[in-house]
């Protein structure tokens, strides 16, 4: 009888790890993150600083090596702001105006932190990267983390939560150099390999309206 419900107990076990078990290896995820020749994503990013939290609502377009497109909504799904990094170059467009703010700098900000090619690049790069096996709304996840490169007082180490099945992210993390939480990406839909038409990232040639 003891026996038997020893039996009983490794089976239940074997069931309840199954999923995780039968799941492809933390680096072979990693590995189609980082292969992926571009992705689109749609998410809700909060950003903390000393007094407030604010929102935003975002959608995302990446394609290798380095073109960056960003979109900003308000709660009404009406786009507000659009802000392209491509050849070097980082162009923002405000409603109403079709010249952009153009400047140079774009690594190291909230809106590059917010995408996972940066924290894939930070990933790469950083001597304590690691990870780990979390459980977050009853399912197991994969947490990287690292530190993140710069001088950013605010943006000095991350962790990003990435489905086992199919490496797709559900949460990214930044915080600052006291440990608190600045940056929270959560990612609402993901798509990898996205045919992803070149001109979004022009930034000459972009109009908004």
């Amino acid at each position: 009888m003891r026996q038997k419900v020893l039996s009983i107990i490794v089976i239940v076990s074997l069931l309840l790890g199954g999923c995780m078990f039968s799941a492809p290896s933390a680096e072979k995820v990693l590995k189609k993150m980082e292969d992926a020749p571009g992705y689109s994503s749609e998410a809700r990013m909060a950003v903390k600083n000393n007094r407030s939290v604010f929102y935003y609502n975002l959608k995302q377009y990446y394609k290798k090596p380095d073109k960056f497109r960003i979109e900003f909504y308000d709660d009404n799904l009406v786009m507000k702001q659009i802000m392209i990094y491509n050849n070097g170059q980082c162009g923002i467009f405000h409603v109403g105006i079709d010249k952009p703010f153009k400047s140079d700098t774009f690594a190291g900000t909230k809106e590059h932190n917010s995408f996972l090619s940066a924290f894939l690049e930070n990933y790469r790069n950083a001597p304590d990267a690691k990870w780990t096996v979390e459980e977050k709304d009853g399912r197991d996840y994969y947490v990287f983390q690292c530190s993140v490169a710069g001088n950013n007082p605010y943006f000095k180490k991350a962790l990003l939560y990435v489905n086992p099945k199919n490496a797709q992210p559900l949460l990214l993390n930044v915080f600052a150099e006291d440990d608190s939480k600045t940056l929270e990406v959560e990612y609402k839909t993901f798509l990898y390999g996205t045919e992803t038409d070149d001109s979004l990232f022009d930034i000459e040639e972009q109009k908004f309206s």
